[in-house]
């Protein structure tokens, strides 16, 4: 009889009496934090049974399937698939990659799971949920010779090697273009292009990134100023056009004459092919040939000011 009156006690106790119900009391716990996962996106090279081998900014990637991954679908070479990986390398789940995913690896920071409230208990405002203002893709302007199409891809010279502008059915494409043209592509950062137009005689080489951050819905500041780089843009005074006198820089540079297309030099330097552009103001000493070593004085977009022999 004593054990029955206890065990009431401590069913009491552990119970809360509202309008005549007896509800359960939920009793306080600590946040729960999920395990830390990884994001992994990139280009299919391999599945070697339960390896799913992709292309790395630094190398290959192993992405193991197990019993408990959730694949979407069969995937081969060259399809850029999107894992959901722990950090032993082990896949929750594979998927195709949707167009404005990009290439890499992200780090997930696990997610705390608040505790159990009481029935009618409101959560902090800190942990309330804010609506934020859809985010638009980052995107790259992309200005440089075109080297070759191959099928829907643009390859194009870039500042540390070449790069590939694909074109999709939605790319607007101002004209056609050919081998040498200097072209100005507004590109997703996966390399999937809007546009593709003729650059302009004064716009340099180089990759220009346009960042768009997302907002606050609540906040009502006035957007800030875009930030500007170092780097020119189509809307930015060229250094020709600056104000002063100050001459526009140049730069040296040596090498043996690899072929001679129209008005371009094609030379052998130490990290690769040098275009030469010689215009109406190039200074020449002499006409060159194939295996001429030569040295030339150029402007930032290539233009030779002088070329001769080199000593």
């Amino acid at each position: 009889m004593n054990n029955v009156r206890l065990l009431r006690g401590l069913l009491l106790v552990a119970m809360v009496v509202t309008g005549g119900e007896a509800v359960p009391q939920v009793l306080a716990q600590g946040p729960e934090v999920q395990q830390p996962t990884k994001t992994i996106v990139g280009d299919l090279l391999m599945i070697d049974r339960d390896l799913y081998i992709v292309r790395g900014e630094r190398g290959e990637i192993q992405i193991q399937a197990t019993s408990k991954t959730e694949v979407t679908e069969e995937f081969g070479f060259g399809d850029r698939i999107k894992a959901l990986v722990l950090m032993n390398g082990q896949a929750l789940r594979i998927e195709r990659a949707a167009p404005t995913d990009v290439p890499g690896v992200t780090i997930n920071k696990p997610v705390e799971t608040p505790p159990a409230m009481a029935r009618g208990q409101k959560p902090p405002e800190s942990q309330q949920p804010r609506q934020m203002v859809p985010q638009r893709p980052t995107t790259k302007t992309v200005i440089g010779d075109l080297l070759m199409i191959d099928g829907d891809f643009y390859v194009v010279r870039g500042e540390r090697g070449e790069i590939r502008l694909e074109a999709t059915p939605d790319t607007k494409i101002a004209e056609e273009f050919h081998f040498g043209d200097r072209i100005k592509a507004t590109a997703l950062m996966n390399d999937k292009a809007l546009t593709i137009e003729r650059a302009g005689p004064n716009e340099l080489p180089g990759v220009i990134i346009h960042e768009a951050p997302a907002a606050p819905a609540m906040a009502k500041e006035a957007a800030p100023a875009p930030k500007t780089s170092g780097k020119p843009s189509a809307l930015s005074p060229m250094p020709e056009q600056a104000a002063g006198s100050a001459e526009p820089e140049t730069r040296v540079v040596e090498g043996e004459v690899l072929m001679v297309d129209g008005d371009f030099y094609v030379l052998r330097g130490e990290r690769g092919e040098i275009r030469v552009e010689r215009t109406e103001k190039t200074k020449m000493t002499e006409e060159f040939k194939f295996g001429d070593r030569i040295r030339a004085i150029l402007l930032p977009n290539d233009k030779a000011l002088v070329i001769e022999r080199a000593k």
